[in-house]
């Protein structure tokens, strides 16, 4: 959930990051064994939910480097995924961080309210 008292960091045209999702990805991208230069993919899937009813899913996944076509964030780390760009350019991206666990969730950016 974003909280309106955060501040964030708008990156290129298509996804803003709350300071606490930057935060976090430092740390998941900055993690021994995970080499130099990796960052978080943002990539889009179609499923099904349990009633049969067509969705779209967004997955995050750590990789070694963006693939052809990716939009880069690169001060955050981000890669997105061509067809998840047009589901994320009004979204904030926002983490909370217990412990170890990492929750991250999206919203819609304010300005865009």
């Amino acid at each position: 959930m974003w909280r309106s008292f955060r501040k964030s960091v708008k990156v290129a045209d298509v996804l803003a990051i709350s300071e606490d999702a930057a935060a976090a990805i430092r740390g998941i991208v900055g993690a021994p064994g995970v080499p130099e230069g990796a960052g978080l993919r943002i990539t889009r899937e179609l499923n099904t939910d349990p009633s049969g009813e067509p969705r779209t899913d967004l997955r995050l996944s750590v990789v070694a480097a963006p693939e052809d076509g990716d939009e880069v964030l690169a001060e955050e780390r981000v890669f997105i995924d061509p067809d998840a760009a047009d589901l994320l350019d009004d979204k904030m991206l926002d983490a909370d961080v217990v412990g170890d666990d990492v929750r991250f969730s999206l919203d819609v950016q304010a300005e865009a309210r």
